[in-house]
Order: C-alpha cells, then structure tokens, then sequence
C-alpha cells in the first residue's frame, strides 16, 4: 500500500461497528434493493425521501449511545459468546435479552407496529439499519475477555491499533473517502435476496455465522498485519456489508408490509 495511504488511514478516532460510512452504505443498498410499496411506507414514516437524510438515520443509535441518555443501550451494539462455543444460547450468552442478536427482533417489531408514532418507528428504523450493519461485524459476535478485539494489539505500518479498530474503519478509511464510494463498491459484491420473508429467528443463525468468523478469519496468526491479511479482511468487510444490506432490505419488505396490511408471513417448515 502507497505510504499516502497508510498515511490518511490514521489518527481518526476509533468508530464502532464499521463507522458511519458502513452502516450508510447498509441503509443505502437496502433502499435501493426493497421493494416500491416497502419504499413509500418507510418515507412515510420517515417523512423524507432524502437518501442522505435516511442514511444518516443508521449512525443515530452510536450518536445516542454516548449520551446520559442513552448509556443504557451500550449491550445492544454486540453480543459477546464463550470461546469454544459455535451456538448462541439466550440463557447462557444473553440471560437479560440486552444483546444485539435480541435487539434486532425487538426494534423489528416496533417499525412495523403502526400503532407506534413515526417518531418512534423512526428511531426503530435507526435501530434495525444500525443492528443490520452490526451483526454482520464479525468481531461485534467475538468474545468478552478482550471486548470484541478492541484489547487485541496489532501493528499496521508504524501504527499500533487493535483488531477491532482495524475492522470497522482502518481499512475503509484506507480504501475510500466517502459513503458513497463504500456504497459503490458495496453494490458491486454479489446481491441475491432470494424469496423467502425474513424471520425473527435468523438473527440467530446471524450471530452464528459471524461468531464462526471471529473465531476462524478476524484476528491474525502475527501482530504485524500482512498483506496477505490485509487483503482477505478488506475482502471480506465489503463481502459483510453487502450482507448486512441483503438481510436488512428483506428485514424492511417483511416488518413494512405487515403495516400495509398484508398477514405476518408463515413461518417457515424445518428443513
């Protein structure tokens, strides 16, 4: 990598869960890909067809966060599960239901309860794209002794990070300079929805596969980052986010068009 580049990817402060040019990117493929009727519900909710504006909407749960308000959501943001250990277990992993993998349902549900103000359904809707962006961050599925890789230090050129700073915003600051360029590349991954309505209980099966992840492809064998890995883990975040944008558009078709009126999909039959 050209020195200019390493050069411009350091001294931001650290951002969480692939920083707001991630998750805008997320919201933004959704908006593309969910359906025409899905569309006009959400801006009516909304009250605003502005891209920007709606992406942006996708940063507000780490900008609530970090207020007095809002330091009650801090859990939300990522589930941690015991090494060893391929299968989440509410009981074992999140007892209190202050998780993300239990967040994604909840504030599902309440975008597509029309009984709830726009207001509300409007932070649901930052709740959903932000958790949607999260969940697909392998290392926000990782583990609690070294919270999620932010204790885990590497060596990038001649600056010391941690594993998980290096995830969620390095490598995008190193590649692109803006949203709509992550978005670009985004959308040039693979992007099939498939037909299925989304369920509730795929945020398991979520929180599997990016804990598997974690476990096998998010940390280097060296604390000095090769390029070898530098190239497999720039791979695979575009590859992440463009999953992350797959599910949350078929979050929106399914959670919007029970507001439309339509029945709450059948669930599905076991394999």
């Amino acid at each position: 990598m050209a020195a200019i580049l390493l050069a411009n990817a350091f001294g931001a402060p650290a951002l969480m869960a692939w920083g707001p040019e991630g998750h805008r990117a997320v919201g933004a493929l959704a908006l593309d890909h969910m359906n025409d009727t899905t569309r006009q519900l959400l801006y009516d909710i909304m009250g605003s067809e502005d891209r920007a504006e709606l992406t942006q909407w996708c940063n507000w749960p780490d900008e609530y966060r970090p207020t007095e308000e809002g330091a009650w959501s801090a859990p939300y943001h990522y589930i941690n599960m015991v090494p060893g250990e391929s299968e989440y277990q509410r009981e074992r992993d999140c007892p209190d239901g202050m998780c993300l993998t239990e967040a994604i349902g909840k504030y599902a549900a309440e975008l597509g309860d029309a009984s709830l103000s726009d207001q509300h359904r409007r932070q649901a809707f930052g709740w959903v794209c932000h958790l949607l962006g999260d969940i697909h961050q392998p290392l926000h599925a990782g583990f609690g002794h070294d919270r999620g890789g932010n204790d885990f230090a590497i060596q990038f050129g001649s600056e010391e990070l941690n594993v998980h700073e290096f995830w969620d915003h390095t490598l995008i600051e190193l590649h692109t300079d803006s949203w709509e360029e992550l978005y670009r590349l985004v959308h040039e991954q693979p992007f099939a929805l498939g037909g299925a309505p989304w369920q509730a209980s795929e945020a398991i099966d979520w929180t599997n596969r990016s804990h598997a992840l974690a476990e096998c492809r998010a940390y280097p064998e060296n604390p000095e980052i090769s390029e070898e890995f530098l190239q497999s883990t720039w791979s695979m975040i575009l590859a992440q986010l463009a999953r992350g944008g797959v599910n949350l558009t078929r979050v929106l078709d399914t959670v919007l068009a029970m507001d439309d009126g339509q029945e709450e999909p059948c669930p599905q039959a076991a394999d």
